[in-house]
């Protein structure tokens, strides 16, 4: 019996650690995919970068060109644009974890 409660615990401590793992992966890469969406859009000249000129024609881009372009040379790389989706991303997830999940209704007597 001790065997199986251990067999148990070690079972659920392995799944519990890893779960963040998956959830990074899962993170990285659906902003790998909005990357490559963004990209397709607004990189007309098809250089591997995003000018300033060819960000206004997306408005998230356009807002966001100044916190994305991390090296400020005026250009965002799909480097750039992939750190600052995946910070986004994290954000967001912890963010709704933090959140307490919302009351269930007392059941009807």
């Amino acid at each position: 019996m001790k065997k199986t409660i251990c067999s148990v615990l070690v079972a659920a401590s392995c799944f519990a650690l890893a779960t963040p793992a998956f959830a990074d992966d899962d993170i990285k890469a659906r902003a790998a995919k909005r990357v490559e969406r963004v990209f397709s859009k607004l990189d007309t000249d098809r250089d591997g970068r995003i000018s300033r000129a060819e960000a206004a024609k997306g408005p998230k881009m356009s807002k966001t060109f100044d916190r994305v372009d991390a090296d400020h040379d005026g250009f965002v790389t799909r480097a750039e644009l992939s750190a600052a989706v995946e910070r986004r991303m994290l954000r967001k997830q912890a963010k709704q974890q933090a959140q307490p999940a919302p009351a269930q209704p007392a059941p009807a007597r």
